[in-house]
């Protein structure tokens, strides 16, 4: 008689080579369709660190992506979502972002994707509290970070080879990604083509592919499941039939309605500011500069590899909240070095681009202290019509 803890394991190692080997084309039939459509606002960390959903999704000749960070799940009836639903806009977006969520997760991901971004239109938001002094935190790449995008990375023959290697580089400056020593060993062979690690390189590499596999595989089950949409609150009625004119006023009318201090914070992020203990962050960014960040060059890497992949993005600059920020006494002349080397980056780029930074002061088009929100969204929305009816 077989014993049981030998049928367990025989059984075992049966349903994981099910799991490896199964093809991925018979995966991807059985993932219907309407898991994209429900992926465009589900946020999920499984759509943005995974490969297949936006695969589907950018080869989708309707579909406009907005990259950013935690400002795209502000659903509000002004959410470029809602607004594309609410007017039966020639496009509709998907957003891929979340709370922090900065330029070198996003570059990751457009590189996984490089051969899916030729001639599409993206629109990507840029935060200027991405720009600190010391950039990126760890704390907030590694809930961000995508092992299948680093692994991806490595292999990734799409990719201009400099512009590769500048990424590996910048990746291995984080310890997220010095933890895992089979992916650090791939990266430091590769960079060096193949001067270090060279008995040890070739044999990650053999190593690297086989996970890389899994990755991708583990990606498809998951992409098998529907991801519940993002709740939405959406008033087609402040939109629909509006113009432009009139959906700024509804904004305004409708951040009234939630806005009744004088820093221009929704009222219910402001009481958790007073619980907070409001009067401490008084002068708290007084020794803040956004003009000198490594998350630059992390920025350049993003707007590099769209240029290699032929997308064709459009760049969006916001404010921050200017009365809260004189509060936290980082002085609007500091912050206008800011929005004016951000816009000399974007020029000497050569790439389109928006400049919303003059509306920091502007009442509801910032919904709390950085994200942009309701009046903001309106002057976005007829940009996103107006890109989009560009050739």
């Amino acid at each position: 008689m077989i014993k049981k803890g030998f049928l367990s394991l025989l059984i075992a190692f049966f349903l994981f080579a099910v799991f490896v080997f199964f093809p991925n084309s018979w995966i991807k039939s059985w993932i219907p369709e309407g898991h994209v459509e429900q992926a465009k606002t589900s946020l999920s960390p499984l759509v943005f660190q995974g490969i297949y959903l936006q695969e589907r999704m950018l080869q989708e000749p309707n579909v406009l992506p907005l990259y950013g960070s935690s400002e795209v799940n502000r659903f509000d009836p002004f959410h470029p979502y809602n607004y594309a639903k609410a007017t039966d806009a020639p496009y509709s977006t998907f957003m891929i972002g979340r709370g922090g969520m900065q330029s070198i997760t996003h570059f990751l991901n457009f590189a996984a994707q490089e051969e899916n971004l030729k001639n599409k239109k993206i629109v990507f938001i840029i935060s200027p509290q991405w720009f600190t002094k010391k950039g990126m935190p760890e704390l907030h790449l590694a809930p961000n970070y995508s092992l299948l995008h680093a692994y991806d990375l490595a292999y990734n023959e799409d990719l201009d080879e400099e512009l590769r290697n500048r990424g590996m580089k910048r990746l291995l400056e984080f310890d997220t990604v010095n933890r895992d020593h089979l992916l650090k060993i791939i990266y430091e062979y590769k960079i060096s083509d193949g001067q270090e690690r060279r008995i040890i390189g070739p044999l990650a590499v053999m190593a690297g592919h086989f996970k890389k596999a899994l990755l991708e595989k583990k990606d498809l089950y998951y992409s098998l499941f529907p991801k519940k949409p993002h709740e939405l609150k959406s008033n087609d009625t402040l939109v629909s039939n509006q113009t432009f004119e009139q959906q700024l006023h509804n904004a305004e009318e409708y951040g009234k309605k939630r806005v009744t201090n004088d820093f221009m914070i929704e009222d219910k992020f402001y009481k958790r500011l007073e619980n907070s203990g409001i009067s401490r962050m008084k002068g708290m960014r007084k020794k803040e500069d956004y003009t000198n960040s490594p998350e630059y060059e992390d920025f350049q890497l993003v707007i590099d590899v769209l240029k290699d992949a032929g997308a064709k993005p459009l760049f969006v600059s916001i404010p921050v909240n200017g009365y809260w920020y004189d509060y936290n006494e980082y002085p609007e002349e500091r912050r206008q070095k800011y929005y004016n080397k951000m816009k000399q980056v974007l020029t000497e780029a050569d790439v389109d681009f928006v400049d919303f930074t003059d509306h920091e002061y502007d009442p509801y088009f910032i919904m709390d202290t950085i994200h942009i929100g309701w009046k903001g969204w309106v002057y976005l929305d007829r940009e996103l019509d107006q890109y989009w009816a560009r050739p």
